[in-house]
């Protein structure tokens, strides 16, 4: 029975580091967390413009104070590959769940020339390897179609949210 060879990932062409996003990345975050946007589907450019002047504050706060993390992955050229943040979420305590915050990692970002080189996976990783040093249970996130089988192969499992739109958005 021969035995099947695996593809080989485009990763061995490039040299990723990850580092910490500083408050000097934001304006590259809002513009990862725009295509993001733009590449699931919305189009409407007057909300994206306002969704990136309402993020750029929340984001500029959130890395002055804390409760924002990012992190930036460059190639050996110091070219931007990706970003993704996690956000310290206020959360109500619970059974099994004793803190008043849990990481959410969002706005997850690869930068086409750079997909399938593992540049999530290492944002992932590292997210959950700062969730696990700082002791919180659990790391959650909502998945876009493109990002699914990324969090599936780092271990998240699906889980049910319902939502009731409740009109227009604001």
């Amino acid at each position: 029975m021969a035995r099947r060879e695996r593809p080989k990932r485009r990763q061995s062409r490039f040299r990723m580091r990850i580092r910490r996003a500083r408050l000097t990345d934001l304006e590259y975050l809002v513009r990862q967390r725009r295509t993001m946007w733009e590449e699931i589907g919305i189009r409407d450019k007057q909300e994206l413009d306002r969704a990136d002047r309402e993020y750029r504050n929340w984001a500029r706060n959130g890395l002055r104070k804390g409760t924002l993390l990012g992190w930036i992955v460059e190639d050996q050229k110091k070219q931007l590959a990706g970003s993704g943040c996690l956000w310290l979420q206020p959360i109500q305590p619970r059974p099994g769940i004793r803190t008043a915050s849990q990481p959410y990692l969002l706005s997850m970002y690869t930068e086409p020339q750079f997909r399938g080189t593992g540049v999530a996976s290492k944002i992932v990783d590292e997210a959950k390897g700062w969730s696990k040093k700082n002791r919180f249970p659990q790391l959650v996130l909502h998945a876009s179609k493109m990002g699914r089988r990324v969090y599936s192969g780092r271990g998240f499992k699906r889980s049910w949210e319902m939502r009731a739109r409740l009109g227009r958005r604001r």
